[in-house]
């Protein structure tokens, strides 16, 4: 238990943080931050046999780091339903390869589940995505974005987030590969699994804060 006096000291801590975070940040502030990259254990999951035991493990957590990758559309009226699936847990990395596995199969019930929290940016825009493919009830997603606007950021991007809360840059230089390939490169990977896992730490940094 905190005494008063270490109370006030983590509420004047707090306060000098939040008042010193920009509300904005450029391409060129971002651009001098450190890389961050996830250097975790990351699990590639192409089965369904692999997903059930990779879902098995998940539903003992409390917060998932959530993100998409598809492939990417170049030409007008091009849509491509989402080919990954990211969930980051505190010890490592899944990332389900839904064309692989033929569907969401058992990734639904961790998108279900209630005690569960799936935290990422742009979270309706995933879950309408991820529903075009199959009907699921998506149960306690939270967006990042609404930690940022409360805590009068204003910027609620992944890369802009990262930089605002960690001091961290990410790098978005695989975004646009071929994510629906049966093989993924190392580089691919590493992409994937730093967006779940930049939003796992960012929700508990951010949330540290409020």
């Amino acid at each position: 238990m905190f005494s008063y006096v270490e109370s006030i000291i983590l509420w004047l801590r707090k306060t000098i943080f939040r008042l010193s975070l920009p509300r904005k940040i450029s391409k060129e502030r971002i651009g001098r931050l450190p890389l961050a990259a996830y250097g975790g254990e990351i699990v590639l999951i192409g089965t369904v046999t692999e997903a059930r035991a990779a879902v098995a493990e998940l539903k003992r957590e409390e917060v998932l780091g959530f993100d998409l990758e598809s492939k990417p559309a170049f030409k007008k009226g091009e849509v491509y339903n989402p080919s990954l699936v990211q969930l980051a847990s505190k010890d490592r990395v899944y990332l389900f390869q839904l064309e692989k596995m033929g569907g969401l199969g058992a990734v639904r019930e961790i998108l279900e589940a209630g005690d569960i929290m799936k935290v990422g940016v742009g979270v309706d825009l995933d879950i309408a995505r991820l529903r075009a493919m199959s009907k699921f009830e998506a149960s306690n997603f939270f967006d990042l974005g609404i930690l940022s606007h409360r805590l009068g950021v204003a910027h609620t991007g992944l890369r802009n987030l990262a930089a605002i809360f960690l001091g961290k840059r990410i790098s978005k230089c695989a975004q646009l590969s071929d994510w629906s390939q049966p093989e993924l490169t190392d580089r691919q990977k590493i992409y994937a699994a730093t967006d779940a896992w930049i939003s796992r730490l960012l929700y508990f940094k951010m949330h540290s804060l409020e």
